[in-house]
């Protein structure tokens, strides 16, 4: 009795796209590696009619298995600048970032950062903003009172009479 081919096309191509996909199909391997089919009633979706040839020659295909799972990617530094440092922590969290990773100090030598410096603003941060974020890695803030001091400097210092490079 010969095949009918379109009753046999469902189940060859499930078989062809689970060696595709690195499965094993179900079926039971000959000593000349040619698959042996699983019954037709495994298969739930309808197909076109296909040559066996081209079916076959598909499933016959080599395999590879990867069994180690691919690593997550590195999460990314955000773009932290004149947000608070309240606001970076909360913007660590929606990124699935631990913000016990974040390391506050003060923009400029002259200043004490408090205690509670939630509300002071983010002048520059290290990594840079989009640089890749290992889980390992520690981020820096430096952090200002008011954001305009951000941009003020006098050799590291916000003040210039603190400057002991500056004249008076």
């Amino acid at each position: 009795m010969v095949p009918n081919p379109r009753r046999l096309a469902p189940s060859v191509l499930v078989v062809g796209v689970l060696a595709l996909a690195g499965c094993s199909g179900g079926g039971t391997q000959t000593g000349d590696a040619t698959p042996v089919t699983a019954p037709a009633t495994a298969a739930t979706t309808t197909a076109p009619a296909t040559p066996p040839a081209t079916a076959t020659a598909t499933a016959t295909a080599p395999v590879t298995a990867s069994t180690a799972p691919a690593p997550p990617p590195d999460a990314v530094m955000p773009a932290l600048h004149s947000r608070t440092y309240e606001q970076a922590r909360t913007e660590f969290s929606r990124q699935d970032l631990s913000p016990a990773r974040l390391t506050a100090a003060a923009q400029h030598k002259d200043v004490t950062l408090p205690r509670d410096h939630d509300d002071w603003y983010i002048c520059d941060t290290s990594p840079r903003p989009g640089a890749p974020l290992p889980a390992a890695t520690t981020v820096t803030v430096r952090l200002a009172q008011d954001f305009s001091d951000c941009t003020t400097s006098f050799n590291g210092y916000l003040y210039e009479k603190n400057d002991p490079a500056s004249t008076p």
